[in-house]
């Protein structure tokens, strides 16, 4: 029975290519889609997972609003190094604890003997502990003892065989430099580790053991912020070990601010709490404290693969109950002849079964075909046949295989499977009202999609062109920033200055690409608030090109301008007051005086969903000042080829051992547009497929629909309708169908469009031609799709179409 269902199942296929064709490259095309998706899940679930010892690690989390980009508290991963020491002595369940400092900046120059210095980005000093919290598996060196001594490095395998073209290299010397002016730390090779076989949170290319992170600051006042992590002997209870670390964390603080006379509660008000709490360490990519987690970013993603799966199964559900008719006999036949409706649904379910197994190896070639791409745009590495998943991920496959033929074909096996064999022997094949019901929602149900898709393209590409062609409130053109420190009188900016093409040569914190935020307490009219703090170079409001909306900005001419006087942008004007030009507040412990000289416009130095906060400029390093890792230079034209050659060989020859990193501003700026834009790409990308896949199924679906209806046209034909009206009459069906989608997709897509620019702190009012697009564009693809099926028919000869059957 299976051989001849088998057979049976082929030589339909074969005989209905076009259909069958249709069917398999449409499943094809949303399997595709699919599986890109499950790969990227199953790299994204996958990190910290290469030990099961990790199970046991957790990361300490602090609340506080150190260096937070919107200056509120955070549960953040940069903790105060003090921390370390304090679980350590008050939390018994904690085995062992270790600080990992912070990732700087571009990474450290390393200089290897007789070779050119390199950045190498996440080498990372550690206490001696780290390897005992974290069982990295040592291919040279010991892992308990490799980082026990001063000035040792463990590299990763990866990494040594970048640096050395080896795993050999225990006692190997190389120089470390974190910045240009850095004198270098020559520190020892004690040890490679094994990339792991996952992602991992805490990630790095090596950690060094500098000592420096065994000691913690002596001044009370002072702090230093890292990131810490324990490990426990069991899997520990978080939530009550959190009630623990918040009572040790809350009676700590109560102590330390005792010695500074600070009082607890003046600290914590507004809004302000003391907290700190753990999480478990294959929670930590999945929880991260500023950024967006990784569900939440493909969400969109993740909903796109889901519609154009169902859209591809919808087309399968389509043309299989259509050719219903063609089937309607060989039913018949069968259960004459004692076939049960068991067996026909099998039968039915196998030839499904065959399709989508075409469909997945198709599928599969697509996969690896794109991957490349698909790897380029997420900036990741994914494969499939060399997946270490690559077992549950065919697992997955096969789970998706058993699905999609169970709900691509179990509903056409049992309509199929339901004739009555009298009936059809006797030349009634109609399916009933039923089936056409089933056949149009399905209809409706597509178009709704592929509606959706066209009015999120055009709501995208107009969000995208107005932030692209925003006023940024600053000249991004002929504008650079070397990642380095600005110093009074150094000798690299003294020469640079003096180069041709060079107009400014400046600093600040609020550069795209490379800010941080520092707030501080004002006192304005009696009342505090906190602002964001940044100093300035004399030329870096100029170098810039900021709008001035009143006053002026700083200049050489007036000597108070060193002193006391600041520019504010038009958020803290609006936050202070209006008419801010000559208003004086005060600032610091010793309540310095400042006078506002200007106000600018309000310039966005990050992503544009992020609102421009309130911000003080100053030049004066009084009451504090901001130190920033940026160089600003602005030219004074559009050609600064022989500039930038200039500058480069300045900078070797003041710093011959650190690499000169930069980037223009404009380019900063088309970085911080890239997660749209990609975005943007793959909507549209889903959107081409879900349309095609939406006509290829309307074509299909019309095809048979006029073969259903070949005597009627015949008849109408003969009794004097013209072609045009046997057109309009095939016509008007569908269009009622496509008519009804775009009513429901309108609010459908409202919704979700207008929850995506909410995203945005910069954002256009919702548009109303995409969705008017949407609808002429749709309902003039659906009659051009089904007037060539329907003309067709309507100029067959009557005399044949009476012979029909």
């Amino acid at each position: 029975m299976f051989k001849l269902n088998l057979k049976i199942a082929l030589r339909n296929l074969f005989k209905n290519k076009v259909y069958a064709a249709i069917n398999i490259g449409g499943l094809a095309l949303g399997l595709t889609a699919f599986v890109l998706l499950l790969l990227f899940v199953n790299h994204e679930t996958n990190y910290d997972k290469w030990s099961p010892e990790l199970n046991r690690v957790y990361q300490l989390r602090e609340h506080h609003d150190f260096f937070t980009p919107d200056n509120q508290q955070h549960w953040m991963t940069s903790t105060e190094s003090r921390i370390g020491a304090l679980v350590s002595d008050k939390v018994p369940q904690f085995k062992h604890v270790t600080k990992l400092g912070i990732s700087w900046g571009e990474g450290y120059s390393v200089k290897l003997e007789n070779a050119d210095p390199i950045l190498i980005k996440d080498i990372r000093d550690a206490d001696s502990s780290f390897f005992k919290v974290f069982p990295y598996q040592f291919v040279q060196g010991d892992r308990l003892t490799a980082i026990s001594k001063p000035n040792t490095i463990v590299l990763k395998k990866s990494t040594a065989l970048k640096l050395f073209g080896t795993e050999q290299i225990l006692g190997k010397q190389l120089k470390l430099l974190m910045w240009r002016t850095d004198e270098g730390r020559t520190v020892t090779v004690t040890g490679v580790v094994e990339d792991p076989s996952t992602p991992q949170s805490a990630n790095f290319n090596a950690i060094l053991h500098t000592g420096e992170r065994e000691q913690d600051p002596d001044q009370i006042g002072s702090s230093n912020y890292c990131e810490i992590y324990a490990s426990a002997l069991q899997e520990l209870d978080t939530t009550a070990v959190n009630k623990v670390l918040q009572k040790v964390y809350v009676d700590y603080k109560k102590a330390s601010f005792a010695q500074r006379d600070i009082k607890f509660d003046d600290f914590y008000k507004n809004g302000k709490t003391p907290g700190l709490k753990m999480v478990p360490l294959q929670e930590v990519y999945a929880k991260p404290d500023l950024a967006q987690n990784w569900l939440d970013k493909i969400k969109p993603i993740i909903a796109l693969s889901i519609f154009l799966l169902l859209v591809s199964i919808i087309n399968f559900v389509n043309l299989a109950t259509a050719q219903s008719v063609q089937r309607a006999k060989e039913v018949g036949v069968k259960k004459v002849l004692g076939a049960y409706k068991t067996q026909l649904v099998i039968q039915f379910l196998m030839e499904s079964a065959i399709q989508t197994l075409a469909s997945l190896f198709i599928c599969v070639i697509l996969v690896e075909v794109l991957l490349p791409a698909f790897n380029n745009h997420y900036e990741i590495n994914l494969s499939f046949w060399h997946s270490k998943q690559l077992i549950a991920i065919l697992f997955q496959m096969f789970g998706l295989f058993v699905c999609i033929t169970f709900l691509a074909g179990f509903y056409p096996a049992w309509v199929l499977s339901k004739y009555n064999p009298v009936k059809v022997l006797k030349g009634n094949y109609e399916s009933g009202i039923k089936g056409m019901a089933l056949r149009n929602g399905l209809v409706i149900v597509q178009f709704i999609i592929a509606v959706t898709f066209i009015i999120g393209i055009g709501v995208m590409q107009q969000q995208t062109s107005y932030v692209a062609n925003k006023d940024l409130g600053f000249n991004r053109d002929k504008l650079i920033n070397i990642s380095t420190n600005y110093d009074e009188g150094d000798p690299f900016v003294e020469e640079v200055k003096r180069i041709p093409g060079v107009k400014y040569v400046a600093t600040t914190t609020q550069v795209m690409g490379n800010t941080f935020n520092s707030p501080r307490e004002i006192t304005f009219k009696n009342q505090k608030y906190d602002i964001n703090n940044v100093t300035v170079t004399m030329d870096a409001l100029p170098a810039l090109g900021v709008r001035v909306m009143s006053g002026r900005i700083f200049s050489p001419e007036f000597m108070q301008d060193t002193i006391n006087s600041v520019v504010i942008n038009e958020a803290a004007a609006n936050l202070l007051g209006k008419n801010m030009v000559g208003k004086t507040f005060t600032s610091g412990k010793q309540n310095y005086i400042f006078q506002v000289v200007g106000v600018i416009k309000d310039y966005n130095n990050e992503g544009f969903d992020k609102a421009v906060l309130p911000t003080i400029y100053k030049v004066t390093h009084l009451g504090g000042s901001s130190n920033t890792n940026n160089l600003l230079i602005r030219f004074d034209s559009d050609n600064y080829k022989s500039a930038m050659v200039a500058i480069a060989n300045a900078w070797k020859k003041h710093f011959p051992d650190f690499p000169m990193k930069y980037i223009s501003v404009e380019d900063a700026f088309q970085n911080a547009m890239q997660s749209t834009r990609k975005q943007m790409q793959i909507i549209v990308l889903f959107s081409i497929i879900s349309v095609g896949l939406s006509l290829l199924g309307l074509f299909a679906l019309s095809t048979f629909m006029a073969k259903r209806r070949t005597k009627e046209i015949a008849i109408r034909k003969i009794l004097g309708a013209s072609n045009f009206q046997l057109v309009n009459m095939l016509n008007r069906s569908f269009l009622v169908l496509v008519i009804t989608a775009n009513l429901i997709s309108w609010p459908i897509a409202f919704i979700v469009t207008q929850k995506w620019l909410e995203s945005f702190a910069y954002r256009i009012d919702m548009p109303i031609w995409p969705f008017v697009i949407a609808t002429l564009s749709s309902i003039a693809i659906a009659i051009f799709t089904v007037s060539l099926q329907a003309r067709k028919a309507a100029v067959n000869n009557p005399v044949d179409a009476l012979k029909y059957e």
